[in-house]
């Protein structure tokens, strides 16, 4: 059967309409791909208005928060302060805390360079923490503190110390604070090299701490830590040693940790040092440190712009003693003779834990004219001899014959002193002059400790300020804090106490069985004569006997201070909010020392009655304070001085007559846990003239 083949036209008719139909198909699509495109581009543009509808959402949502109502650069300061917080846990870090809460707080948080300065290390087992803040904190100045674990070993902690020096070693440059605490000395052998380069490797070093944390840490594996001591002749140090310096370097730290190890041009400029050392032990070795008083003079010596120094648990061991002593036999072959360091710009003195025979011990070898403040915290020498400590000396004899003076500090204004009982409150201070003092707080730190129920155990006496003080005589004192101390019911007593402190404007008690016999003291009164210029009338004068300048009373605890005896006291002092407001011209007749009488006009207060009074005696003022002795003079001198003497005295009587009789006004008083004085007769005083009245519970 033959097979019809199409022919060329059929082909071709059919090809021509393939041809129609495919460009019809291509048509179609191309006007479907526009439309396509198109839907395409209200879709993208719709998710930009949506993206941008949400943002706008979120940011008016935002506004809701307070704590989006500031600007960048107030946030800034928060997240500062935030960082700069100590947590006791170390991996809580405030800075990526802070990163992580929002977009807006990352962004400022990862564009503030100094964030991230502050690096605080607790081991160093894991690299990226530190990395990443050596990162975002770019050239901001660092804060580098590394703690060993407590149970690291020693190799591995060598290991780690190792590690941090290397990843650190290239931001050295940048660090203002140092802080590394070991446990072992030998990984300190690391550190110690780059930190005696400080010029080159630590030029903006400000804050160095360098801590030995292990208990009676024994330097047997780093021999090169201990520094030499050498022999030291009676000039040496004594006013200093000058070596120009431009360190960085103000406030330095030292626990357990040898002190010369530090080039001098390292330590020229502290301002604060700070010194932790343990008493020597009794079965010490030569491996062992321990710190001894003719190192630490060299040591101040070298600091002679130090202004602040703090001894933290740490008494000396005494090798030194004054030219003007003589060494017993036999005891003075490892005895150094030495001048005391002079110290011009030291300001402050922070003592812990020494015994009341250190003390003067110590403080005899450091002459410091300018100190302002000293803070003593005492405590009790052991009742055994053979003690695991050793100071150079006995807690009951001198290893030689003690023949130091007085210590004077013209200059002191502020004195702390802590202590156990009234022993050791009568034996720390007797060879020290304070004459220029205003501000004193004595604490009992032995048995003062309340219980619950309000019981208070029995408190030792508070002493008397001759027994104290080598001069009782304190005419400069305005502040007065007791703490824990029982106030003597002795006749005379509390007359004595307060008439040795005219001057006082504040008083604070805290714990003080008794303190109604100084409230009993303060609101006793003095009747003086009246004469009205104007007027035929006589009257009565009523004025204070002690404390004129009082003006603040504080009470901690103090279960026997009634509302009664504190009304008195205010009213006898806030008279011109009680009715004595109009002011009178009264006389005082006063003997010179020729035997002259003078008639010194000064001022009184009117009081609402008008009533008449009369005392022929003159009044006194508390407790009379004696002048000083007077130096030797030709007969000439005396007669001039005796006249001047006159006068001053004439103009004294004046002044302390004036202000007995116009008292100052008690503005300010603080209540704590006082049983016997509810809120509402502690606000009853605001009525009376006092302005700041504090209430805070009652026992």
């Amino acid at each position: 059967m033959e097979t019809s083949r199409r022919t060329r036209s059929s082909i071709d008719a059919e090809l021509g309409q393939l041809e129609a139909q495919l460009k019809n198909l291509v048509q179609r699509e191309t006007d479907f791909q526009k439309v396509i495109d198109y839907t395409q581009q209200m879709k993208d543009a719709l998710t930009v208005e949506r993206k941008a509808t949400e943002k706008q959402r979120a940011e008016l949502e935002a506004q809701k928060e307070p704590i989006n109502w500031l600007p960048v650069e107030m946030l800034i300061q928060v997240f500062s302060t935030f960082a700069d917080l100590d947590f006791e846990n170390v991996n809580y870090r405030p800075s990526v805390i802070v990163s992580h809460v929002c977009t807006k707080w990352r962004g400022i948080a990862l564009s503030t360079s100094h964030l991230w300065r502050r690096i605080v290390l607790e081991g160093f087992n894991r690299r990226s923490p530190a990395q990443v803040y050596l990162e975002r904190s770019a050239q901001a100045p660092l804060e580098l503190d590394y703690t060993t674990l407590p149970h690291t070993s020693t190799t591995e902690e060598c290991y780690q110390v190792v590690k941090l020096v290397e990843l650190c070693w290239p931001h050295f440059i940048r660090v203002e604070t140092l802080s590394i605490q070991c446990k072992a000395p030998i990984a300190l052998v690391h550190f110690i090299p780059s930190i005696k380069d400080h010029v080159n490797k630590f030029p903006q070093l400000r804050h160095l701490v360098i801590a030995i944390t292990a208990q009676n840490p024994s330097f047997i594996e780093a021999p090169t830590l201990l520094d030499v001591e050498r022999p030291t002749h009676a000039n040496d140090f004594s006013q200093g040693v000058f070596v120009p310096s431009n360190s960085c370097l103000y406030r330095l730290k030292l626990e357990q940790f040898p002190l010369f190890n530090f080039p001098a041009s390292l330590i020229a400029n502290l301002v604060s040092l700070e010194l932790v050392y343990s008493p020597r032990r009794l079965y010490s070795t030569n491996s062992h440190y321990y710190l001894k008083m003719s190192s630490l003079c060299r040591f101040l010596a070298l600091t002679p712009h130090l202004e602040e120094l703090i001894l933290a648990n740490t008494v000396p061991y005494f090798d030194v003693y004054l030219p003007s002593e003589i060494p017993e036999d036999g005891t003075g072959q490892n005895m150094i003779e030495m001048l005391p360091v002079t110290l011009f710009h030291l300001k402050t003195i922070d003592w812990t834990f020494p015994y009341s025979g250190d003390i003067h011990r110590l403080l005899s070898m450091i002459n410091a004219p300018g100190l302002e403040r000293l803070d003593l915290w005492v405590e009790d020498p052991p009742k055994r001899i053979d003690t695991d400590y050793v100071r150079g000396y006995t807690h009951t004899s001198s290893p030689y014959t003690y023949t130091r003076g007085i210590v004077n500090y013209p200059s002191l204004r502020d004195l702390s002193l802590q202590c156990a009982g009234e022993d050791t409150t009568v034996v720390s201070l007797r060879k020290f002059a304070f004459p220029g003092l205003e501000k004193v707080a004595f604490t009992n730190i032995d048995t003062a400790a309340r219980r619950p129920g309000g019981y208070m155990p029995a408190l030792p006496v508070f002493p008397r300020l001759e027994s104290i003080f080598r001069d009782p005589r304190l005419p400069n004192l305005t502040h007065l804090t007791l703490s824990h101390f029982q106030i003597s019911t002795e006749s005379g007593r509390v007359e004595a106490l307060l008439g040795y402190i005219p001057m006082l404007t504040s008083l604070s008690l805290d714990a003080c069985p008794g303190a109604v016999k100084l409230l009993d003291g303060l609101h006793e009164q003095l009747i003086g004569t009246s004469n009205k210029i104007q007027h035929t009338r006589r009257r009565g004068l009523r004025g204070v006997k002690v404390c004129p300048r009082l003006e603040a009373l504080s009470f901690w605890g103090c279960q026997d201070v009634d509302f009664a005896t504190l009304l008195a006291v205010v009213n006898s002092r806030n008279r011109n909010t009680n009715g004595f407001a109009e002011e009178t011209v009264h006389k005082v007749e006063s003997a010179t020392s020729n035997g002259a009488i003078q008639h010194l006009v000064t001022r009184g207060l009117r009081d609402e009655n008008g009533g008449a009074g009369h005392r022929t005696e003159t009044a006194q003022m508390g407790r009379k304070i004696k002048p000083l002795r007077k130096l030797r003079r030709d007969a000439s001198e005396l007669s001039g001085a005796s006249s001047l003497v006159g006068a001053v005295a004439t103009a004294s009587t004046a002044t302390a007559m004036h202000e007995a009789f116009r008292p100052a006004n008690i503005i300010y008083l603080r209540v704590t846990n006082c049983k016997l004085i509810n809120e509402e007769e502690a606000l009853r005083f605001k009525g009376l003239g006092v302005v700041d009245v504090i209430w805070a519970g009652s026992d």
